[in-house]
């Protein structure tokens, strides 16, 4: 590994492009899933547990 000062320059990491990525990302994600469980979800409630009466 050199200790000296490298002769090309460092690559950019490009923060602000990834972290609008993972936002547009997680939220179509969201999205998607929101839409998926309006399409494939059944429209009743559900059933709540109660307790066996004695």
């Amino acid at each position: 590994m050199p200790i000296g000062p490298s002769s090309r320059p460092r690559d950019p990491i490009h923060v602000i492009p990834m972290a609008l990525a993972l936002a547009l990302a997680a939220f179509a994600g969201g999205a998607l899933g929101i839409v998926w469980h309006k399409l494939a979800g059944d429209d009743k409630p559900a059933e709540t547990a109660t307790a066996p009466q004695p």
